[in-house]
């Protein structure tokens, strides 16, 4: 469905994308112990939450 998904609706494939590039930034930061705030590792970890929810929501609908 996911894959279905990415090519039939553009806005899903955005926010897949997004998700992916925000996953990886927060999975770097956090193995690499790279030197960042906790506020802008929790924004990140909140904008893939948000992400996350949006995609879940549009794959049950």
């Amino acid at each position: 469905k996911i894959h279905a998904l990415k090519m039939s609706n553009a806005h899903f494939a955005k926010l897949f994308d997004a998700y992916h590039v925000v996953t990886k930034d927060v999975e770097r930061l956090e193995g690499e112990g790279v030197p960042v705030s906790d506020e802008v590792l929790e924004n990140q970890k909140k904008e893939r939450v948000q992400l996350k929810d949006q995609l879940y929501s549009m794959l049950i609908a």
